[in-house]
């Protein structure tokens, strides 16, 4: 990009970190943004309202549709390119982890050659870069349309791709979708699985009986990316295993909340369990919390708040809940270690990975949401039996409790061969533009595997690292990152679309 395209490049960039897009809030404000900048640079542009039954996430979601070119109309021949980038993001979590950015996500920040903001790599700035390569083509003859669209609901089910593939609204021949790949062609990546347990109770009122000193446990982690979980640090796992300790100790609690993460693809960064003592035991236990933590180097992962009971009755959760709860988490966390005996060194990590993401306690019922990110080579229906038999096990043993499991998610995985005209095309554009024409297998998933399920050739590609970075604090994208990238993209346009 020359000087003035630069300038331009980094005022949309920060404009558009500054929208706040979290899934769940919706993405009406940045996609009229998107299509506003679409319009600017000659694009036939339309908004697509994408509805949903999801009761916990906003109505206001919207993929957005830029066309250069002459759409074909024929929808048995599949023409033309289509860029897709999703425009949602996670949530910040801990907003003081943010230091690059002065404790604001939404504040995009350029130091030494890097732009720091939620949803610079993970993915609002892939298009951009995008956008200013189609903005090229604007004034020349296309043989071939140039779809751009901006998706909604990615990182909570991908429903605005989905949407969009059922919607039949483009027919492309060839589908670049953009998330951060270190400028490597994905052509493969794991499929991801995501399971709900479901704990039900009846909750009666009932007197303190002697349990009249509260204790709010918070526990403070590190988020990363639910298909690098080794990265993070995951603050319900660290509550429920200090809580273990403290019962193996001696301690008899009596529960009343229990909560944590903020969508299951994180690893999550913070978790609360609020529970009771007797006044006998207050003293030792806040002696155990300050000599656990100070033994272990674990001052700053976790805080306890004390209050007492007041004069009226607590509603207490059910006995067994805890105990119950612990074995799914144990559960999971041995299947996690039997998935980890098969490797295939193409990916990194290595491994299926399982990641406990969000644990949310409502009326009557306790969800704990895990991730699975499956190798290819794994089989899905083993695993779910697996799955169901040793919930329905644990079940058995808590009679008063309803526990159920559903997999409430499946995305497939991605699996385009390594001489595939848009695999081989890609390769030359990236050789063409001087990048390293790698390829590349990718942990995490993506909106492709849907193109892909659907028949279409797709593949993934974006600026900026994912490992370490996506789904964490300090997110951030390369400035020499995203130049080459719009340099690939003008490339692939030519060879795709002239």
């Amino acid at each position: 990009m020359n000087t003035s395209s630069l300038k331009r490049f980094l005022e949309e960039s920060k404009r558009m970190i500054r929208i706040n897009s979290v899934s769940a809030h919706g993405n009406e404000e940045i996609a009229n943004y998107a299509a506003a900048l679409m319009q600017d640079r000659g694009l036939k542009t339309q908004i697509q309202h994408v509805t949903h039954s999801n009761e916990e996430i906003s109505k206001r979601q919207f993929n957005v549709i830029g066309i250069l070119g002459d759409p074909l109309s024929d929808r048995k021949i599949r023409k033309g390119l289509l860029l897709n980038t999703h425009l949602d993001t996670v949530s910040p979590g801990i907003i003081q982890n943010w230091t690059e950015t002065d404790r604001d996500p939404f504040a995009a920040t350029l130091k030494d050659g890097k732009i720091y903001g939620l949803g610079t790599a993970d993915v609002k700035l892939d298009f951009l870069c995008k956008l200013h390569a189609v903005e090229k083509f604007r004034e020349r003859k296309l043989k071939n349309p140039i779809y751009l669209v901006g998706t909604c609901g990615e990182e909570i089910g991908m429903f605005g791709v989905k949407y969009l593939i059922k919607s039949l609204s483009l027919n492309p021949k060839y589908v670049l979708v953009g998330e951060p790949s270190d400028l490597k062609v994905v052509y493969a990546h794991k499929c991801l699985n995501i399971y709900r347990v479901s704990i039900g109770y009846q909750m009666v009122e009932r007197d303190a009986h002697g349990f009249n000193r509260r204790i709010d446990l918070h526990a403070f982690g590190k988020s990363a990316h639910s298909s690098y979980p080794h990265l993070g640090t995951n603050a319900i796992l660290a509550c429920v295993r200090f809580l273990h300790r403290a019962i193996d100790y001696g301690f008899e609690m009596r529960f009343t909340r229990v909560d944590g993460g903020d969508t299951v693809n994180k690893v999550p960064d913070l978790s609360l369990v609020q529970f009771y003592l007797t006044s006998h035991q207050f003293e030792d236990f806040k002696r155990f919390f300050r000599d656990s933590i100070k033994g272990e180097g674990n001052e700053k992962a976790f805080r306890v708040e004390l209050g007492g009971v007041g004069d009226a009755g607590v509603r207490f959760l059910p006995d067994p809940l805890f105990p119950c709860l612990t074995e799914v988490v144990q559960f999971f966390e041995q299947l996690s270690a039997e998935l980890e005996k098969k490797k295939d060194d193409t990916y990194d990590p290595d491994i299926s990975t399982v990641n406990f993401g969000q644990l949310k306690q409502k009326m009557g019922l306790v969800e704990m949401h895990f991730d699975l990110r499956l190798l290819p080579d794994i089989p899905l229906k083993e695993i779910q039996d697996k799955i169901e038999n040793g919930i329905q096990s644990i079940s058995t043993r808590y009679p008063n409790l309803n526990v159920s499991v559903v997999r409430e998610r499946m995305n497939p995985g991605l699996n385009m061969g390594l001489h595939d005209p848009l695999v081989t095309l890609c390769k030359d554009a990236m050789a063409a533009v001087g990048i390293e024409p790698d390829l590349s297998k990718k942990a995490t998933s993506t909106e492709a595997a849907q193109y892909f399920q659907a028949g279409y050739q797709a593949v993934v590609f974006g600026p900026g690292k994912s490992h370490g970075n996506s789904h964490s604090p300090n997110e951030n994208n390369i400035l020499e990152h995203l130049e080459k990238a719009v340099s690939f993209y003008e490339k692939v346009i030519e060879k795709a679309c002239l």
